[in-house]
């Protein structure tokens, strides 16, 4: 084996050393909890199965919602009415250290939500953009309320715009299922 032979293979070999000792560091990194505004760390304490009724569709209707979290914890995804044909999905998130959601709707368009006033009880959620909506003319979620009646039940107020007006609230009250 020539002198280069053995620089090449001495330099590949700390090499290798230097990426497995650089990378074990990293895996530390991925096991950081993430922790959020108040109001998202809120949220993030309904993750589970929730059960209840809805006032949207058939009054009294039968209601499951989900919520877990997923991207490091940085975001909470609520699933409502999972497996059905009205199924839809919020993602909560901060932004700027503020609680933001995105809201996928059977409505086919995307509103997005920013946080408009919280305490121990409630966080409100009102519209500040989307995809696929005008809020002049579009039918949207236009805002929700989540009120913490206890650990173990909330209400969800939805309110639904359109033609650039308020049409109506749907409220959804859940128990936590597990």
């Amino acid at each position: 084996m020539n002198r280069y032979t053995k620089h090449f293979f001495m330099a590949l070999f700390l090499c290798v050393i230097s990426i497995t000792v650089a990378s074990s560091g990293d895996k530390n990194k991925e096991y950081e909890k993430y922790t959020g505004s108040p109001e998202f760390e809120r949220i993030k304490q309904l993750v589970g199965s929730w059960e209840g009724t809805a006032s949207m569709g058939k009054e009294g209707e039968k209601v499951i919602v989900t919520y877990h979290t997923t991207s490091g914890d940085s975001a909470i995804v609520e699933t409502l009415f999972p497996g059905t044909s009205h199924e839809m999905v919020s993602v909560y998130h901060d932004n700027g250290g503020k609680l933001a959601m995105t809201h996928y709707c059977m409505l086919k368009n995307q509103p997005q939500m920013s946080l408009k006033n919280a305490d121990d009880s409630k966080v409100d959620l009102e519209f500040a953009g989307g995809n696929n909506v005008d809020p002049a003319k579009d039918p949207h979620m236009h805002a929700v309320s989540i009120i913490f009646k206890d650990e173990n039940n909330i209400v969800q107020e939805w309110t639904f715009y359109e033609a650039g007006k308020e049409k109506g609230t749907n409220t959804i009250t859940l128990t936590r299922a597990n």
